[in-house]
């Protein structure tokens, strides 16, 4: 294709006024420059000036250089440059070009431009490009406001599948151990009069039951993390005391598979300042599924040791938990961090689980300031390797706790509690426990009802109260509150110990501010809350006798 070229010079100067009227008559903006650097403009037409908003020609020359690159939004020139010389080099296109570019206009406005050029030689001024533009702006808005509501379209199908996915799987999987609870519970009703088989039954039924509440336990932890309500403590905690409670934990399971647990620690004596719960959360995780991805007679280990010191009181350690359980293929290691993945289902694994374990311990990592990697070979067995900073307890830093008597079972006889709760079953569980365990207990089904048994006894009658939190009429807080705000010896100094459902650090908080003294989760563990009724009940009377 050959250059364009314009009239000869001579015939130029008689038709120029013309062409100036026919480049003002045209729609939209029409402006002629250099092509060579700094690429000077030679014309534009009034239609320009009001697109850039410029009121005359001085005005658009002081807001451009009078270049094309000056017209342009600095950060897209580069693009839309190397565009138009593509374009042009063409010999399909003929010499002609399109591209859409952002401006700014006299008053600090971005546009986009539409913009339509065409390569030619003039007879003064050389290579130059004639330019016919317009403003886009609004086409362009609704074009990236009909991709944005595509991208949030394709957003929210590909959410319904994983979620439609996700709620088969995990049906699947919570249906699986309550099929065992009741099943093995019809079992044991059936073989009362025979201890083995019973006590073989019950221990399915607990086993059952744990695996349902770490799903649920997953999916509430997930949860909260999603929604930001997981808030990271500071506590003061003995590193290699909290590495041996996780191994001592998961102890009898990798007995249970014949499965060899070791625990290697190198870590330095001093205290240190972390969330002891979910620290032990994370490691739970990666123990819990080392054991579970390990066959029977396989090896598992654990390793902790200090990596390094800095002058400013903080320390990096190193947990390693290695396996030669079954691994992992390539193509799941990318994705395993994400919430719901599992490399296979639990139909074809045999392991219930939410998909949730690796999920929720990045993201604690993430917010505890840690990392965590993996190695890991299909057949082999895996590797993950934590790395955690800890601020170094120093001396004076420590808050004194008051020391605390123990109290014989058989003394609980002597104290009395009062169990608030409006579930019967949940009233019946607890009261059997207690009483199993020496302590008298009165019960009410509400807030309202647990104020007025308060009231109607004297002081001290009550050692303790194990107070619901969701009730009808008045809930825990407001009974607490109440109990709290009465003129009696004992209304500020009576322990009160939430005993909710409600689990989230949140529900943990508002039981404080409420005033409660503390807060156990159902399904409650049976040994913490006989520990923490008697501490509490001890903390009491130490307090009346000094």
């Amino acid at each position: 294709m050959g250059r364009t070229t314009f009239l000869s010079k001579k015939y130029l100067y008689e038709v120029l006024p013309m062409l100036k009227w026919v480049a003002e008559q045209v729609p939209g903006g029409f402006f002629v420059y250099s092509a060579n650097e700094p690429f000077d403009i030679f014309y534009v037409n009034s239609e320009v000036l009001n697109i850039y908003g410029c009121e005359n020609l001085d005005e658009f020359k002081e807001l451009t250089g009078y270049t094309f690159r000056g017209m342009v939004y600095p950060d897209d020139f580069a693009a839309i440059q190397e565009s138009i010389e593509e374009q042009i080099a063409d010999p399909e296109n003929d010499r002609l070009d399109h591209v859409e570019y952002r401006i700014t206009r006299k008053d600090g406005t971005v546009r986009w431009i539409d913009d339509y050029g065409h390569f030619a030689t003039f007879p003064e001024h050389g290579d130059a490009f004639y330019v016919f533009i317009s403003d886009i702006t609004e086409r362009r808005q609704m074009q990236e406001e009909k991709l944005r509501m595509e991208m949030e379209l394709d957003k929210e199908k590909q959410a319904s599948e994983i979620k439609a996915a996700f709620l088969f799987n995990i049906s699947h999987d919570i249906l699986t151990p309550l099929n065992a609870i009741m099943g093995f519970t019809d079992l044991a009703r059936r073989h009362l009069n025979e201890p083995e088989l019973l006590k073989d039954y019950l221990a399915k039924v607990d086993e059952s039951s744990r695996q349902m509440l770490t799903l649920v336990n997953d999916l509430l932890d997930m949860s909260k993390i999603t929604y930001g309500k997981t808030q990271i403590r500071k506590e003061v905690c003995d590193l290699e005391e909290q590495v041996l409670i996780v191994v001592h934990a998961y102890k009898q399971k990798a007995d249970r598979k014949n499965i060899s647990l070791e625990c290697v620690t190198n870590l330095p004596r001093e205290l240190v300042y972390t969330d002891d719960v979910n620290f032990r959360k994370i490691l739970s995780a990666l123990l819990d599924n080392a054991i579970k991805f390990t066959p029977e007679g396989g090896h598992v280990k654990i390793s902790a040791k200090k990596k390094k010191v800095s002058d400013a009181g903080y320390l990096r350690c190193e947990f390693i938990i290695s396996d030669d359980g079954v691994g992992m293929v390539p193509n799941f290691m990318k994705r395993m961090y994400e919430t719901f993945e599992r490399e296979e289902t639990s139909t074809k694994t045999g392991h219930i689980s939410a998909g949730l374990g690796l999920a929720i311990t990045k993201k604690l990592l993430d917010a505890m300031g840690g990392s965590i990697e993996a190695v890991s070979e299909k057949g082999k067995g895996t590797t993950f390797t934590v790395g955690l900073p800890f601020k170094i307890v120093r001396e004076g830093d420590e808050e004194e706790e008051l020391p605390i008597e123990k109290i014989n079972a058989e003394d609980n006889y002597n104290h009395r509690i009062l169990l608030v709760d409006d579930i019967e079953l949940n009233r019946m569980l607890a009261e059997t426990i207690l009483e199993e365990s020496g302590f008298s207990v009165e019960t009410v089904a509400d807030g309202y009802e647990a104020v007025e048994a308060f009231i109607k006894h004297p002081p001290g009658y009550y050692d303790l109260v194990l107070m619901d939190i969701q009730m009808p009429i008045m809930n825990g807080y407001e009974a607490t509150r109440a109990i709290r705000s009465l003129d009696r010896p004992d209304a500020k100094v009576l322990p009160i110990i939430a005993l909710s459902a409600n689990s989230r650090d949140e529900d943990r908080r508002m039981s404080m501010e409420s005033g409660m003294n503390y807060h156990i989760a159902k399904p409650f563990d049976v040994v913490q809350l006989i520990a923490s009724v008697n501490k509490y009940i001890a903390a009491r009377e130490n307090a009346v006798k000094n």
